[in-house]
């Protein structure tokens, strides 16, 4: 048997570890397991090379590779160490032993390395290297683990389930096939074409959007002014490239705020998006491994229901259900803390009764000022009416969402409410990948509106950035137009402004795309994705609306149940599978990295897969 997985990082490095676990119990007698990846062990994301500055977005000791007890699946549970317990056991070793570009920072990271420390993406990298040498030591001899440092061009259906692949200038023929693909580049839209053009005719910089650790910041210059267009996660990547990384200089003072010290070497960076704010802060986590809060609302109960029985519910109940769990979360901690007369159990019971009225916060006496305002949340700038006025809501903003992070995620109503929105990931993602809503409602609601706000909300940085943000606009190098972001060209320069302050219009030289792409197969540049279209062995994920019409999306169709591509007939192609970011919007928010302890999906996905390439009949 010859199986093939193109892309290694975490995810097909987790089916490398199921497949050589699935096969200890059915015994295939020869397997031949090839990698596919031209950036190497690991993927482009988590390279051990990039600069060391840019951090995962999960504490060290909340991410691994390896199954546990809590895994719902089928195969052998082979248990290891986190990230943070393989750093502190092994980590310096592997990373002397395998003389790494930047060994010493790597070295100083793990000496200081703790249950909350936010590890580099490169020490990720370096443990993923280090769990694929350990997969190597356990093979027999009936199993070979061949890595390709090179990219899959095209796959050609032979047989009803044998596949030649080409890659390079040679193709071989495999049972199977694994792909996750990561999210890859997409050709320029009109708009991107014609800024990159404007920047060329006029001697100025446009970095499109992209890896952080591959975009080319060293083409902005020191001084000059540059725009971050987007606040989330990648901003604040750029931030730090653009200043840290240029050698300034964060200090933390005795009140345990940040100041900045400039290099010399930075630019003047403007910054805005849509929204106009920052993502949230990640609150400080004080839960344990696999500590989780109740889910009353959109409970595991109600969606295994929903499941078993094919119901559906309406998009406006799914999100009352999802905000009703966040806001019994955020008014128990409130009580908790702030209303000792009242018996927070008491009224935790009440409010899950009625939690859409207000009439359980009247009844026990909860203050205008202290309720949860979700229109305020998405919309924190309602009331200003000029730039200055919003400036000094930023900083207002920013303090505040710093210190209710620094209360933590057991302590603040606020910061427990966002992590109650992240614990119900899972099953918001069950409710989509299974349809318990309708495709109208999904549009709707959640592709209209909800996955906005939840990033805003709970899928922020460490709380770090965003001291660093708030040093940085002290020190005046960061500077936040606001909401409604334009930008347009005079006659030989980008000029940037809020679309609610139109008098502070600002001329730069330099503009980077600080966000994600949207993933979308349709104009994706990677020769796989679009062979696997032109031939029909793969089709764009469709919704069906109400009025007859469809609506196409930019994730790859998968079958529900077992991940396998479907293709331009609808029909699945027999053990072909593909999972991660190229089915964003197929599934929900499919990046990430996998956590212990708490039945992890990428986890089970990976164990499912291994499982239906080795046992896979006609």
């Amino acid at each position: 048997m010859k199986l093939a997985l193109i892309g290694a990082g975490p995810r097909n490095l987790m089916a490398l570890e199921r497949i050589l676990a699935w096969n200890k119990k059915v015994s295939v007698p020869e397997i031949e397991i090839h990698l596919f990846d031209p950036a190497g062990i690991a993927g482009r994301v988590w390279q051990p090379d990039q600069p060391h500055e840019l951090l995962m977005n999960s504490l060290a000791a909340k991410i691994t590779l390896f199954t546990d007890h809590t895994i719902e699946m089928e195969g052998p549970s082979v248990p290891g160490p986190t990230l943070l317990e393989w750093a502190r056991r092994a980590g310096s070793r592997f990373i002397q032993e395998n003389n790494y570009k930047k060994s010493q920072y790597l070295l100083k990271e793990i000496s200081h390395l703790t249950p909350e420390s936010y590890a580099s993406r490169a020490l990720f990298g370096v443990y993923q290297e280090w769990f694929y040498q350990e997969l190597h030591k356990q093979v027999s001899k009936t199993i070979h683990i061949i890595f390709h440092k090179t990219a899959v061009t095209s796959i050609a259906r032979l047989t009803h389930h044998t596949y030649k692949l080409s890659f390079d200038d040679a193709a071989e023929t495999f049972d199977g096939v694994s792909m996750a693909l990561g999210e890859g580049m997409s050709e320029l839209s009109t708009s991107e074409k014609n800024l990159a053009q404007f920047a060329h005719a006029h001697q100025l910089t446009y970095l499109r959007t992209g890896y952080p650790a591959e975009q080319d910041f060293a083409k902005i210059p020191a001084h000059s002014s540059v725009l971050l267009r987007g606040l989330g996660l990648n901003f604040m990547d750029a931030m730090i490239m653009l200043t840290q990384h240029r050698g300034g200089k964060f200090h933390r003072e005795a009140d345990d705020t940040l100041t900045y010290h400039a290099s010399g070497e930075e630019p003047k960076i403007y910054a805005g998006s849509g929204r106009g704010f920052p993502y949230h802060a990640r609150g400080m986590d004080q839960k344990v491994v696999g500590e989780t809060r109740p889910l009353y609302f959109l409970s595991n109960q109600l969606v295994a229901h929903m499941i078993e029985h094919q119901e559906q519910m309406s998009g406006q109940q799914f999100l009352d259900y999802i905000y009703s769990d966040a806001a019994c979360t955020y008014y128990t901690k409130l009580v908790a803390t702030n209303y000792t007369g009242i018996s927070s159990h008491e009224f935790e019971q009440a409010f899950q009764k009625d939690p859409l009225s207000a009439q359980v916060l009247d009844d026990y006496g909860i203050a205008k000022d202290d309720r949860l305002d979700w229109r305020h949340l998405a919309h924190p700038d309602q009331d200003v009416k000029t730039d200055k006025a919003f400036q000094k809501l930023m900083l207002a903003y920013l303090e505040h969402d710093i210190a209710e992070a620094k209360r933590g995620n057991k302590t603040s109503p606020f910061a427990s409410a966002m992590d109650t929105l992240r614990e119900l990931r899972t099953n918001i993602r069950k409710v989509i990948t299974y349809k318990l809503i309708s495709d109208e409602d999904y549009a709707k609601d959640i592709l209209g509106g909800f996955n906005s706000f939840n990033s805003f909300l709970a899928v922020g940085p460490p709380i770090l950035r965003l001291e660093q943000l708030l040093a940085l606009i002290k020190a005046g190098i960061v500077e936040i137009l606001g909401p409604k972001l334009q930008l347009e060209t005079n006659q030989d320069h980008f000029v940037t402004y809020s679309k609610r302050f139109p008098e502070h219009k600002i001329e730069i030289n330099d503009v980077i795309e600080a966000r994600l792409a949207s993933v979308d197969i349709r104009i994706s540049t990677n020769p796989l994705i679009q062979d696997l279209l032109k031939t029909g062995m793969a089709r764009p994920y469709e919704l069906h609306l109400n009025d007859g019409s469809t609506k196409q999306l930019g994730a790859m169709d998968v079958t529900t149940e077992t991940a396998e591509v479907i293709d331009s007939d609808g029909v699945p192609v027999p053990n072909v599978y593909v999972w991660g970011i190229t089915t964003e919007g197929r599934h929900w928010l499919t990046n990430g990295s996998p956590i212990p302890s708490v039945n992890d999906v990428r986890l089970r996905m990976a164990d499912m897969i291994a499982n239906q390439m080795l046992n896979y009949s006609e």
